[in-house]
């Protein structure tokens, strides 16, 4: 039989359930963890006081996870309550650090996807950038009023920062970047809608993009990912029907198999197949798959079909049992018997005969 090379682990690789199995993950491409990291910490970096909103004592992290709490605290009619993001921020923070690659956790992050692309249309009132405020348009002195006009993203504009100054009396924080906020819907673009579909070109979310680019990076990280079913949790090839799947279904097994059942080495003195030889064989090698079809049925018969990533190579546990199913279905059969010659088929020849010379 061809000696096979075991492929090296690589140091980086971590370990996860995978259906009934144990999975060594390796990620293609960038690292959507690490991405997710600086995202976390530069969200939690951002103050209020940074983001123009001088009463808000907590992060922009925080402010996502109520999002739409900024009108409230600004003291003004402001914009209506939106849903927060606390919920889905708890639980990405678990799929990026505590992957399980469930269908139950690959549906929680494509709902937090459909959820922040559905929020982010253009003209969308959810959308951070079209978070409605009641902006100054022309201050009244005399009156000790001001006018108002929609104003779009963020409300700390030139013209509220002077209103406040002269009209109010009050001591007032500067007017923010301008990119902030726009009297059209769509435009704006303010710390909260930075952190969420910024491309990292804008202060204060600069050198990280936005969260919808790296779900969107996390969500193919996974697909991609590359499993190596270890020994110490293999694909166990044990229950009715197991045997034929995995024969039919995968390459490597069906070549070990066949190449067993014509070795002498796997045949035993009374002429049966040997069982024990070739399960601690088949037991002892990773095997490899070669195409999606195989990858699929790996993981079917780990019991993890639709969870997300690709099967590299496995160990199995195989019953001898199967391991004699997989023979039959190999084409094993006993060698044939040696006739036994009795006297009466045998010719007798003794030395005379043999030194019989013919003339």
């Amino acid at each position: 039989m061809v000696k096979r090379k075991r492929k090296k682990v690589k140091k980086d690789k971590v370990q996860y359930k995978l259906g009934d199995g144990i999975s060594e993950v390796s990620f293609k491409g960038d690292d959507a963890l690490t991405a997710w990291k600086e995202w976390v910490e530069k969200a939690k970096s951002i103050s209020g006081d940074t983001m123009g909103v001088q009463t808000f004592t907590g992060s922009l992290y925080e402010m996502l996870a109520q999002h739409g709490i900024v009108g409230r605290i600004m003291g003004n009619s402001g914009p209506k309550e939106t849903p927060g993001l606390g919920k889905e921020l708890e639980e990405l923070n678990t799929l990026f650090t505590e992957p399980d690659f469930s269908k139950e956790q690959m549906n929680s992050l494509q709902s937090v996807i459909d959820i922040i692309f559905r929020h982010g249309k253009e003209q969308g009132d959810l959308n951070p950038r079209n978070i409605r405020f009641d902006g100054i348009d022309k201050i009244k002195r005399a009156q000790g009023t001001a006018t108002k006009k929609p104003v779009y993203g963020h409300y700390r504009t030139p013209k509220y920062v002077r209103y406040r100054r002269i009209v109010r009396g009050k001591e007032e924080q500067d007017a923010v970047d301008k990119t902030w906020f726009s009297p059209n819907k769509g435009e704006a673009m303010p710390p909260m809608w930075q952190a969420i579909y910024g491309d990292g070109s804008k202060a204060p979310f600069d050198g990280v993009k936005g969260l919808a680019h790296i779900l969107t990076k996390g969500l193919k990280m996974l697909n991609e990912a590359e499993h190596s079913i270890t020994k110490d949790g293999p694909v166990k090839i044990e229950q009715q029907g197991a045997a034929e799947k995995a024969y039919n279904g995968l390459g490597e097994i069906k070549a070990m198999m066949n190449a067993m059942v014509k070795d002498d080495e796997f045949t035993t003195s009374k002429g049966n197949f040997a069982t024990t030889r070739a399960r601690t064989r088949l037991m002892s090698v990773p095997i490899s798959t070669h195409t999606n079809a195989e990858s699929q049925t790996v993981k079917a018969l780990l019991g993890a079909i639709g969870q997300p990533g690709r099967i590299d190579d496995f160990y199995i546990y195989i019953s001898r049992r199967q391991v004699n199913h997989m023979a039959k279905l190999a084409g094993w059969k006993p060698p044939e018997k040696e006739e036994v010659k009795t006297s009466a088929n045998v010719e007798v020849r003794d030395w005379r005969t043999i030194m019989k010379v013919i003339v």
